[in-house]
């Protein structure tokens, strides 16, 4: 996959990185700066952050302040605890209290799905009810009840996953819920890939782990759209998946409309309709690259708007509506010029 795939290439290269403690160099160490002096730990600040969501008591500030625990928690030397954590408990009390919104609810279900607790009857009820025309929900459904052996259940859910007209878009939604608990205020720098003499700067560290955080959770269900909706998918199913990758391909997700895209393609009724999924792809294609391009540290290209404030507008309208906004106020089309190829790092 290359580094402008999705999630505008950048962000996910950041969000890689910083994931993993590896990012790119920024301000040396002025000389008056003692290397090893001790810095505000920038997982300690996250944490401080998740303490204060998490002290309003409101299941989705609860949710928030679950996420921004675990860097810390995944840090801890030699190895996190197998007691349970503060985002555990944080999580158990936004699904106690929440699991009346879908991105709670949602949340329950997969962790549910990845080994946590299953007594979650009541977010079951609001994805099979309130979010019965949305992709995700129930997506998430159908692996529970697939899991679970009911297979009528899981036959009841995928019809209604084939008949959704509606994608939930967790990492945009949960990129506004982020950035508002950690906006404003001193981020402190950090040392870059243990290079004690050059700094990564607090407020990039801040941005690129709330699209990480996001991400991490951020795209259930996807991967069981495309397993189960394969390119030689034939009669009731290829119908059914048609509409399926049909709503993921018109969303404003660049991952689930570049899955979508790709797939259509494979499931095309004739040339023309090939043609079309191809050229929805290159321009997909065009839009992430286009992007990163403007939002890469070494851009000549003057940007409009801060990495701060791009995430902003992810929060508020979406990736794909974002990259079209960012595009649109540096004089950029949306759409490629005749004869654009892609390299293969926007692929």
């Amino acid at each position: 996959m290359g580094r402008r795939q999705w999630a505008t290439g950048w962000l996910a290269a950041m969000a890689v990185l910083s994931c993993t403690g590896v990012m790119a160099a920024g301000a040396p160490v002025s000389a008056g700066q003692s290397a090893g002096a001790a810095r505000p730990d920038f997982h300690a600040v996250l944490l401080e952050r998740a303490q204060k969501a998490a002290a309003t008591g409101q299941p989705l500030d609860l949710w928030v302040a679950a996420r921004l625990a675990l860097p810390l928690e995944l840090s801890a030397v030699p190895s996190p605890s197998a007691l349970p954590s503060q985002s555990d408990a944080w999580l158990d009390e936004a699904i106690r209290l929440g699991s009346d919104q879908p991105l709670i609810a949602r949340a329950a279900v997969a962790r549910c799905l990845g080994g946590g607790s299953c007594d979650i009857p009541a977010a079951v009820q609001t994805l099979q009810t309130d979010e019965s025309d949305e992709v995700v929900a129930q997506l998430l459904l159908w692996r529970l009840h697939t899991g679970k052996g009911d297979a009528d259940a899981a036959a009841h859910a995928w019809t209604r996953a084939t008949q959704a007209t509606r994608y939930a878009d967790d990492v945009s939604e949960g990129i506004a819920l982020l950035d508002r608990a950690t906006r404003g205020g001193q981020w402190p720098t950090s040392a870059s890939n243990g290079n004690q003499t050059m700094e990564v700067d607090g407020e990039a560290k801040r941005v690129a782990s709330v699209f990480a955080l996001t991400a991490a959770f951020g795209m259930p269900g996807l991967a069981d759209a495309y397993r189960e909706c394969p390119a030689d998918a034939v009669a009731e199913r290829r119908q059914q998946c048609r509409h399926l990758l049909t709503v993921m391909a018109d969303s404003g997700s660049m991952f689930a409309a570049r899955l979508g895209s790709s797939r259509m393609r494979d499931l095309s009724d004739d040339a023309a309709e090939r043609r079309g999924w191809d050229a929805r792809s290159h321009e997909l294609l065009w839009l992430s690259a286009r992007s990163a391009g403007l939002l890469e540290a070494e851009s000549n290209v003057a940007r409009t708007v801060s990495r701060s404030g791009y995430l902003q507008w992810v929060g508020e309208m979406g990736e794909l509506p974002a990259m079209r906004r960012l595009l649109a106020d540096n004089g950029i089309a949306a759409q490629p010029p005749a004869g654009w190829k892609p390299t293969w790092s926007d692929n």
